[in-house]
């Protein structure tokens, strides 16, 4: 019983973590279109 509880708990933060990793690298990709774009603008 203890086992499964820390096991669940592990999924549970390695998921959250891998959704935050995403959401961090979907706003980095933004950025970086972003910042791309104007640099073509001002060329």
């Amino acid at each position: 019983m203890f086992e499964q509880v820390v096991g669940d708990g592990a999924n549970l933060f390695i998921t959250i973590v891998a959704v935050i990793i995403g959401f961090v690298n979907a706003l980095a990709f933004i950025d970086y279109r972003k910042v791309k774009k104007e640099q073509n603008t001002e060329h």
